[in-house]
């Protein structure tokens, strides 16, 4: 175990950290993306995708830990998957927000970009 560990540090190690983080990212969405799929028609494939998005993005995730800090990765993390969330909610799902989501989702966004700008 020990082996296939140090196998994955070393490989990912390579891989810079923000291209880490933006296939964190991706995994993430596309977790999210299946979540919801599959919440509207139960196909198992769109919930094992979920699973499987949701996994990868903490595969790619955890290493950029070991050369960044939490509040960093997170914060990008966090700014690079909301925006794909919003994104795939309102195209792709038409969910509609009301006047006072808007404004928290506006809010959440400034903050983290915030927090990133000034970190």
């Amino acid at each position: 175990m020990t082996g296939l560990v140090n196998m994955y540090i070393s490989v990912l190690s390579k891989v810079p950290v923000m291209v880490l983080i933006l296939l964190a990212s991706i995994s993430v969405i596309i977790g999210d993306y299946s979540a919801k799929t599959w919440s509207l028609n139960h196909k198992g494939i769109f919930l094992l995708l979920a699973f499987a998005g949701y996994f990868f993005s903490g595969f790619f995730y955890i290493p950029t830990l070991l050369r960044e800090g939490l509040i960093v990765t997170s914060v990008i993390w966090g700014l690079l998957s909301t925006i794909g969330f919003i994104t795939i909610g309102l195209v792709v799902f038409k969910e509609v927000l009301s006047v006072t989501q808007i404004v928290a989702v506006v809010l959440g966004i400034s903050s983290i970009l915030i927090l990133t700008i000034f970190n």
